[in-house]
């Protein structure tokens, strides 16, 4: 079983002024006259292209239940997670407790990565809304936080 997972409010209109913010610091370097060469004017267009479309590649597109497994679907590579390893689900109701991030992306197609919670502790987000935020807690300790559009039925699918 597939399940959407599209951005909220705030990753849109963030993701929204980051590309525009992006194009502008791009496009700036290369339509000024520079004596540097064309050193300055190609390192930060290449490293700002390197971040968004990492952002892009990393970021969760969808989640399936299948076989056993719980699959967050990325467009560089898949997070399997097998179902009999999940010894616990939470809804985080009321939205995402405040975290610390770690190392990821907060709010750039999503919400992704390491992020770190006084009571739940280190966890691995994979969620593009915040109001359907779903703690699951693995046998081996991990904490990973996902976002089905459909997060009624994404429960029951994991509950079979």
């Amino acid at each position: 079983m597939e399940f959407k997972a599209t951005l909220d409010i705030r990753a849109k209109i963030i993701t929204v002024a980051i590309t525009a913010l992006f194009i502008f610091l791009i496009a700036q370097p290369m339509l000024a006259i520079s004596n540097n060469g064309i050193r300055s004017r190609v390192y930060i267009p290449v490293l700002l292209c390197a971040i968004y479309f990492g952002a892009f590649a990393f970021s969760p597109r969808k989640y399936s239940i299948a076989d056993g497994w719980l699959t967050i679907h990325r467009i560089i590579g898949k997070r399997k997670i097998p179902l009999s390893a999940i010894v616990s689900i939470e809804v985080l109701g009321g939205g995402l407790p405040i975290s610390l991030r770690t190392f990821g992306v907060h709010g750039l197609f999503g919400y992704f990565g390491t992020f770190y919670n006084v009571s739940k502790g280190s966890m691995n987000w994979y969620i593009t809304r915040c109001d359907h935020a779903i703690l699951i807690r693995t046998s081996s300790g991990r904490k990973i936080v996902v976002s089905p559009d459909d997060k009624e039925a994404f429960l029951q699918a994991l509950k079979r």
